[in-house]
């Protein structure tokens, strides 16, 4: 009995041993293959796609491109009402107004004006969400529609997304799909 104890722990501790130096020695690259197969779980770096998918950066360089153009024209109409109050402020102090019923309804103009211009500020801020939000949804309908012909190809039990510092620290080998995803969806743009 005692030595069919010897002989098991030796085998085991040989098993073990074998086991330990095909795990460290990077001779399992076949398993490191069928860790990504069918029914894994992989993962798209999202920061990545986003900076690196053609259709992102061309909708997100138009975005920024009306944003600016839209601020450029607020901005030449605030500085504009400004100087009208600068010179309406002036005219007053140096009695500028024939009676005190001009100086009110240049007053009353100006705050028309102003008025005129806050509601322009907050139309021109509601486009630019509105075309943001749709430019998102439209990133998010390509992204999605090309990882379902992605995986009918992988068949993949789940592809989740994290950003840099997100909830992937550390993956095996091969579960990044983020590369092969860029590829596919630039291939499919230049369409």
């Amino acid at each position: 009995m005692k030595n069919l104890s010897i002989v098991l722990n030796a085998i085991l501790i040989v098993a073990v041993g074998i086991l330990f130096f095909l795990h460290f020695s990077g001779e399992n690259k076949a398993e490191v293959k069928t860790i990504a197969g069918e029914g894994a779980v992989v993962y798209v770096n999202t920061d990545s796609l986003l900076s690196s998918y053609n259709f992102s950066v061309d909708l997100n360089e138009k975005f920024l491109k009306k944003q600016e153009d839209s601020r450029t024209d607020f901005n030449f109409k605030a500085q504009k009402l400004e100087k009208e109050a600068v010179d309406f402020q002036r005219k007053l102090q140096n009695n500028g107004f024939l009676n005190r019923e001009r100086a009110e309804k240049a007053q009353r103009e100006l705050m028309e004006k102003k008025q005129n211009l806050d509601q322009l500020d907050r139309k021109l801020s509601s486009e630019l969400m509105a075309e943001q939000n749709e430019n998102s949804k439209r990133l998010f309908d390509s992204v999605t529609n090309y990882l379902k012909l992605y995986n009918a190809k992988h068949k993949y039990s789940l592809i989740i997304s994290t950003t840099k510092g997100g909830t992937v620290l550390h993956s095996a080998n091969g579960l990044d799909v983020t590369k092969d995803i860029i590829d596919g969806l630039n291939a499919r743009y230049k369409k």
